[in-house]
């Protein structure tokens, strides 16, 4: 038996004494009894207010009504267990007891009595996002489990905030084009109850794109660096875009693009990419990233260029096991004084201003690749974080980039002479030759981070498939796929707002 068919129970078996237990069964059962009984606990609450009222108020005989904190005629449970929160305003206690004592019968005096309920329900909605399709139930919290609370409208008193109201679903439904804190009046009642409004508050909060300021990097800076970068390269073999873009993070305080790039196709086939991200702790690393992709770009141009070097084009075509050595020495040795000469150029340029030399931080990925027919040639060399793949669809990812990590998280190392000190510096080399490359691809860890996420994703080709398959519709744009590659870059990644830099051949 229910909580309130026990209470029924004992007010019966009070005022009958002699009663059996099927007769009081029936009776608790009989529609009109119960509401009696719920109208007589109303009366006696009533009247109990009536008399405290008149203690109180002696001075105040010709008050025409008063304000009493009554509940809604629900089981008498509730009578019993639950406060009421809110005064209602009743009728002089006369008229309520003609009421009480008039020739309807009981269920039509209680049905016809429409009062309003003495607590207002919780209503909850999520909160939204400005431009998200947004659809959700509107939430009730109602202390009284058994009284059905039915919403008949939503009143949506700020018209451009392009929301509706699905009656059938009680759904707020709409993608919400401003953002703040806006008012709806929720009309609603129990069943055979008056309608009532209740206000509830909604928030919809703004696009984060749309909090990120772009300020302009000032122009007359001595190293005034532009934020935005492309450069397109089509030969008969094999195409070259690279792109590169400021980070949201700079643009918001009108910083610099600290990352740069170099690329170029020589005439003899080979092919020179070079990527760098300088630090952003290092107040002119946006110089030493240009300086260390120029100075080594410049200098693996003039190398494959002369002709005193020719045989390693032969070599690269033969690789077998002889020609696969002396391709790595001579790699091992234009790397190694490749990186020296950056170097030397970032200490000369410190020298010249007077600046730090750690404020010219950067870090360093190079390749040089050589398309020949089917397969793919490539040599690289990397210091500090970002990532080189080669990208076959028929085989496994191949990663031609050390990771640097520093002790702690987001530390990375940069182009500094303990490279060169270090006894495995030649492991930072990768050399070698595969079949039906279909991307080959550099980047900072601008791209590769929020791509990636960890150094172990960078292992999974899914991820790449993935990549490829978000670069392909841009690398199509038959004007010039560098320029739509910025537009790409533009995705949004919470927590990754860094510069990116990235350079895909195909």
């Amino acid at each position: 038996m229910t909580s309130s068919g026990n209470i029924y129970q004992k007010i019966i078996s009070a005022i009958i004494t002699d009663i059996s237990q099927d007769l009081l069964e029936q009776l608790i059962k009989t529609n009109s009894i119960t509401v009696l009984i719920d109208q007589a606990i109303e009366t006696i609450t009533t009247t109990y207010q009536q008399l405290k009222s008149d203690n109180s108020s002696q001075n105040d005989d010709n008050q025409s009504n008063f304000t009493l904190p009554l509940a809604y005629v629900v089981p008498i449970t509730h009578w019993l267990e639950l406060k009421p929160e809110k005064d209602v305003q009743l009728l002089k206690f006369k008229e309520l007891q003609k009421q009480n004592t008039s020739n309807d019968s009981s269920e039509n005096l209680v049905s016809d009595r429409k009062s309003p309920i003495s607590y207002s329900p919780r209503f909850h909605l999520p909160n939204m996002k400005v431009g998200n399709n947004y659809s959700a139930k509107i939430e009730i919290d109602s202390p009284y489990t058994d009284a059905e609370i039915i919403i008949e409208n939503i009143l949506i008193n700020q018209p451009d905030l392009n929301l509706t109201f699905n009656k059938q679903t009680n759904t707020i439904e709409g993608t919400p084009t401003i953002s703040g804190t806006f008012t709806l009046d929720i009309i609603w009642k129990v069943t055979d109850g008056v309608a009532q409004t209740t206000k509830i508050d909604i928030i919809i909060n703004p696009d984060p794109d749309s909090l990120w300021k772009n300020i302009p990097a000032d122009e007359n800076d001595i190293y005034y660096k532009p934020s935005l970068a492309h450069q397109f390269i089509e030969t008969e073999q094999l195409k070259i875009a690279a792109a590169s873009c400021r980070g949201r993070s700079h643009a918001h305080v009108g910083s610099f693009r600290d990352d740069d790039f170099f690329i170029d196709s020589l005439s003899n086939g080979w092919n020179i990419t070079i990527v760098a991200d300088g630090a952003g702790s290092a107040k002119n690393s946006r110089k030493g990233s240009q300086l260390a992709v120029n100075t080594v770009g410049q200098y693996l141009k003039h190398q494959l260029l002369d002709s005193a070097n020719q045989d390693l084009l032969s070599c690269v075509k033969k690789w077998d096991h002889a020609s696969t050595q002396s391709a790595g020495t001579q790699f091992k040795t234009w790397f190694r004084d490749a990186i020296l000469l950056a170097i030397k150029q970032l200490e000369v340029e410190a020298d010249k201003t007077n600046r730090p030399l750690k404020s010219y931080s950067t870090t360093l990925l190079i390749a040089v690749t050589l398309k020949m027919d089917n397969d793919l040639f490539a040599a690289t060399f990397s210091v500090g974080d970002g990532a080189i793949a080669a990208f076959s669809y028929k085989d496994n990812i191949r990663l031609l980039a050390n990771t640097d990590n520093g002790e702690f998280a987001g530390q990375t190392r940069f182009l500094d002479n303990s490279i060169l000190r270090e006894a495995d510096f030649y492991s930072r080399i990768r050399i070698g030759k595969w079949p039906e490359i279909n991307y080959f691809l550099l980047m900072t860890d601008g791209i590769s981070d929020p791509k990636f996420e960890t150094d172990f994703q960078l292992n999974n080709k899914d991820k790449w498939l993935q990549l490829i398959d978000e670069l392909n519709p841009y690398l199509a744009t038959p004007v010039n796929p560098a320029e739509a590659l910025l537009d790409w870059m533009k995705f949004s990644s919470p927590g990754h707002h860094d510069d990116r830099t990235l350079i895909v051949i195909w």
